[in-house]
């Protein structure tokens, strides 16, 4: 059996590529024409623009590299990691970072993102994911770039149902709060800033789905909450919708969701499925804290007015997040 305490407690961690740009409006159509989760209102990017992936080796920085590179968008990007072209560490001292120059937009994605770490050490996960991107966002703007940073759905409480990007936060969790730290004042101090909160992200890289997938290969049984659930977002969706915001002229809130949510069970049994296993080795448990459906699940009515973004279902983006996998 498989502790499925952890359910809550993933971390999002994941060459810096480089390439040339000819004509910005391919990028524009190519972003116009991508499958589930996109429609078609315009997409006006800043033309020539090159990118900076703060947190090149995330998750989601690494997607959005892949997007970039896809799309002929010139980036670079920022990593920890030691021989780095650009090194920087947001719990290291501003001094030692180390940016690139001639960037006109620049997309934070670097965090300390496990739950369960920012309230176990709240302060020194404050300085990271506070104090250290204000600084950041601060040099960066003093440069004259704009500014994508990238939020969470965690700014809300469970009891505040749908919210749409015009609903007041009000956190929970220090996760929360550190991130609409941030939010306040990038809002006070930078207003051409873009914030994106974001529901759950999924991919099959994900610790907990990797740990699912080799115990179904093993034909393992394992546990699922059936009462704690999640709006997810295909990685790449989300990466798709990033880009559309970073470059677009529209500032302000986003939301990035499904439009609905599904149980951590309804994953484990759709993973069964597409592994041949027989459903009967995926069990429901129950989670310590349930939550509702709705609870998970971010409105999003100005990003829909502003991009091509479009919600799709939790099992559509299910299927979008694993369609690469074999």
């Amino acid at each position: 059996m498989l502790d499925e305490e952890k359910v809550k407690v993933e971390s999002e961690k994941g060459s810096g590529l480089k390439s040339e740009i000819s004509v910005f409006e391919s990028s524009a159509s190519a972003l116009r024409s991508q499958p589930s989760g996109f429609s078609s209102p315009p997409f006006t990017p800043h033309f020539h623009s090159s990118l900076l992936l703060v947190g090149l080796d995330s998750m989601i920085g690494s997607a959005l590299a892949r997007e970039a590179q896809s799309l002929g968008i010139p980036f670079s990007g920022t990593s920890r990691r030691a021989g780095a072209q650009w090194p920087l560490d947001l719990a290291a001292p501003p001094e030692s970072w180390t940016l690139p120059e001639n960037i006109s937009t620049a997309i934070l994605c670097a965090a300390e993102t496990n739950i369960g770490a920012c309230e176990a050490n709240p302060a020194a996960t404050r300085d990271i994911n506070t104090r250290a991107v204000i600084a950041l966002a601060d040099r960066l703007a003093a440069q004259g770039n704009s500014i994508t940073f990238l939020s969470t759905s965690r700014v809300f409480p469970p009891w505040i149902e749908n919210p749409p990007e015009s609903t007041i936060p009000a956190p929970n969790t220090e996760y929360g709060r550190q991130k609409l730290a941030v939010e306040e004042y990038l809002l006070r101090n930078h207003p051409t800033a873009k914030i994106i909160r974001l529901s759950k992200v999924i991919s099959p890289s994900l610790p907990l789905m990797e740990l699912w997938s080799r115990s179904l290969d093993r034909r393992e049984s394992l546990n699922a909450f059936q009462d704690f659930f999640l709006s997810p977002i295909a990685l790449n969706s989300s990466a798709q919708a990033i880009l559309q915001i970073a470059l677009g002229l529209t500032s302000g809130i986003f939301h990035l969701s499904a439009s609905d949510a599904i149980s951590y069970f309804e994953v484990a049994q759709f993973m069964a499925q597409r592994q041949d296993c027989d459903s009967s080795v995926v069990h429901p448990a129950s989670a310590p804290q349930p939550n509702t459906p709705a609870s998970t699940i971010l409105a999003c009515p100005r990003t829909m007015k502003s991009t091509s973004f479009r919600p799709s279902t939790a099992m559509e983006n299910l299927h979008t997040a694993f369609a690469t996998m074999p």
